[in-house]
């Protein structure tokens, strides 16, 4: 399990509860595809501003999210 699939887990999120509160907190879309990659793990190389944009969304530093 990735640290960001534990992070939502711990909080009772789900992929697509991240993806809405990502819209809603900077306005951007992040498409169910890569936040799913993003959370099992198949992406292990975030874009830093992806990175940040989770990161500041779940209130967490980005090392708690980078494997």
């Amino acid at each position: 399990m990735t640290k960001l699939a534990t992070i939502l887990t711990e909080r009772g999120m789900s992929q697509r509860d991240l993806q809405k509160a990502i819209k809603t907190k900077h306005n951007v879309f992040l498409g169910d595809d890569r936040i799913s990659r993003l959370v099992n793990g198949i992406i292990r190389n975030y874009h830093t501003n992806t990175c940040k944009i989770i990161a500041d969304t779940l209130d967490v530093k980005m090392d708690d999210i980078i494997e």
